[in-house]
């Protein structure tokens, strides 16, 4: 059967500020230090999309390079929004991680042989050894 490896490039968007003081941004206290970006990923809303290949990084909180830097952006906008200041002193970068996923396939036991009837095959008869 087969075994190998598989990797992956996947991104964490993240925000701190650089303002002497944290404050609320997006229901988010931003900080002095990098966060990663809080966001919710809802299939009937229209939102950021997941790549067919992005699957496996979004099984573990990873993101392609274009949707981390949608949420980046998405961050920003919706922070100036929220006050009329804007999203002074906000501060945005992607976190890059390499997801590996290490796999491997091995044979098990046939089960459930039928003909072409849909009937199950009978199992050989294992013959016991003689002792002359």
């Amino acid at each position: 059967m087969s075994n190998g490896l598989s990797r992956s490039t996947g991104y964490r968007p993240e925000v701190r500020t650089s303002y002497f003081q944290p404050g609320l941004h997006c229901g988010q206290i931003v900080d002095s230090e990098w966060r990663p970006i809080q966001y919710e990923t809802r299939k009937d809303q229209i939102g950021v999309p997941n790549g067919y290949f992005d699957q496996k990084l979004s099984e573990h909180g990873l993101l392609s390079f274009a949707s981390a830097q949608a949420i980046r952006w998405w961050f920003v906008a919706n922070a100036e929004a929220e006050r009329a200041t804007g999203a002074l002193c906000l501060e945005t970068r992607l976190q890059k991680y390499e997801l590996v996923i290490e796999h491997k396939v091995t044979a098990g036991e046939a089960i459930h042989a039928l003909d072409c009837r849909g009937r199950e095959v009978a199992k050989p008869e294992v013959e016991a050894e003689v002792s002359p």
